[in-house]
């Protein structure tokens, strides 16, 4: 998970450094933020649109990320930026506009989410709405990442159901990332994850998990992120691929009872894994 955190700390034999993944391109504006608004929008029909700015990794002019009602335009400047937080009505439309956050609690930027009609029950809407963006977004550069990221895995697969299940029962989990082997054979590919990335394949450090069975600890630049990768086994105890944890840090925080966290939350997965075969299937409804 070299693209999560920089390696300060491994257990392990580590290898020499990387450079960054080469990201692919994000074709006509799917990117990661747009992928989950189009998501959401479609579990809200009382919401006009939605949209999502912010600036971008190397700073600059304000971007959009995502919008429902106008996807040629992500990745663009943005036309008017610097509307305060906070609802106003635009003609019989409701906007609420709120934080874009990360999961680590950085203000990346602003969402915006137009109803149709004004209704008290809005404003906990749009909040739920800022606040599920947030849990699945690590940063800035995260935010605007492909969608799909290898065009080969779009569906949504037990692995993501699985993920979907332990981070909504682990608020403290920023990151949860499930490392596999295709049935079918090849590279080791992430299957599972909160921050998208599906289909990337497993770079130096996540191979050293997979093929020995080491643990990579990692500290973030920020100190704010504590990452543990641990070898991830199916409910036979077969070694099947890696699981990325991502864990806020404070200080004062316990490094070696966050990794025990960590792997109590590895071995309640793999009891939920009958092989890895399963977590290529389609998700169940």
């Amino acid at each position: 998970m070299r693209h999560l955190l920089p390696l300060l700390l491994a257990i392990g034999c580590a290898g020499p450094a990387l450079a960054d993944d080469v990201i692919p391109p994000v074709v006509g504006g799917h990117t990661w933020t747009q992928h989950q608004l189009d998501m959401i929008k479609a579990r809200h029909p009382q919401i006009a649109w939605i949209r999502v700015e912010g600036l971008g990794e190397r700073g600059g002019l304000p971007i959009l990320f995502g919008s429902t009602d106008a996807i040629g335009a992500v990745l663009k400047p943005v036309a008017h930026p610097g509307a305060r937080d906070g609802v106003v009505m635009a003609g019989r439309m409701q906007i609420a506009r709120l934080p874009f956050m990360s999961n680590s609690g950085h203000r990346l930027g602003t969402v915006a989410i137009a109803f149709r009609r004004p209704a008290p029950a809005n404003r906990a809407v749009a909040a739920k709405i800022a606040a599920d963006l947030s849990r699945y977004t690590l940063s800035a550069k995260n935010a605007v990442d492909p969608w799909p990221y290898v065009s080969a895995y779009r569906g949504r697969t037990y692995a993501q159901g699985l993920v979907d299940h332990f981070v909504a029962q682990h608020p403290e989990l920023l990151v949860m990332m499930i490392h596999a082997t295709p049935p079918s054979g090849g590279a080791n590919v992430v299957i599972g994850s909160n921050i998208g990335r599906i289909g990337k394949e497993a770079d130096e450090d996540d191979l050293r998990v997979i093929d020995k069975g080491s643990t990579n600890l990692e500290v973030a630049d920020s100190g704010d992120r504590f990452e543990t990768e641990l070898p991830l086994n199916d409910a036979s105890g077969k070694r099947i691929g890696a699981l990325g944890l991502v864990f806020m840090l404070r200080p004062g925080d316990d490094k070696d009872a966050l990794h025990t966290r960590g792997r109590a939350i590895r071995d309640a997965l793999a009891r939920q894994i009958p092989n890895s075969r399963a977590l290529f299937a389609p998700a169940k409804k």
